[in-house]
């Protein structure tokens, strides 16, 4: 009997840690109304976006340790046939963004929210470390998103660098709600 409640205890010791980590993985939904945007799978340590108000458009940005999550949603419709999967429309994003990695030339068709997208991943090296970056542009409802997540430069690729690109799979589009000035 002694030997059987020790492998139990064991077993409860080995398995707790598990439970932890898993619990502590779990993911929360919140709402960015502003863009018209539900974050479905968002990292429960990550920080609560904040939203900014640009010229041209709506900006929320999260924070996961060394990784940054920045959705932006134009406000000006695009232009009309546009596509992110065609270069050129994709050329004319490279210039916009400047501060980006370049689509046009490389990526891949992806989806997000059920809307087809274009998914460019990078890492640049900067001298011994390697600077992380995830860009997708999806256009919803004629309104152009750039969903981008990026790691400060580190030894290796950060854990929250890829928790965030996940959350941006888990996200859901809705109808744009924002206080009116009164």
């Amino acid at each position: 009997m002694h030997e059987r409640v020790r492998r139990r205890l064991v077993a409860l010791l080995f398995l707790w840690p598990l439970t932890l980590w898993s619990l502590s993985a779990l993911a929360s939904q919140v709402d960015v109304p502003e863009l018209g945007v539900r974050l479905t799978s968002l990292p429960d340590n990550a920080s609560q976006p904040v939203v900014t108000s640009q010229a041209s458009g709506y900006e929320a940005t999260t924070r996961l340790g060394r990784a940054v999550f920045t959705i932006y949603r134009e406000n000006d419709p695009a232009p009309q046939g546009s596509d992110v999967a065609e270069p050129a429309y994709r050329a004319i994003l490279d210039a916009k963004y400047a501060d980006s990695v370049k689509s046009k030339t490389q990526g891949a068709p992806t989806a997000v929210g059920g809307h087809s997208a274009w998914t460019v991943v990078d890492a640049r090296e900067e001298g011994s470390l390697s600077a992380y970056t995830c860009v997708t542009y999806v256009l919803v409802d004629q309104h152009l998103y750039r969903l981008l997540v990026s790691a400060a430069p580190a030894a290796a690729r950060p854990p929250e660098f890829d928790a965030l690109v996940k959350a941006m799979s888990g996200i859901q589009f809705e109808q744009v709600h924002r206080a009116t000035a009164g």
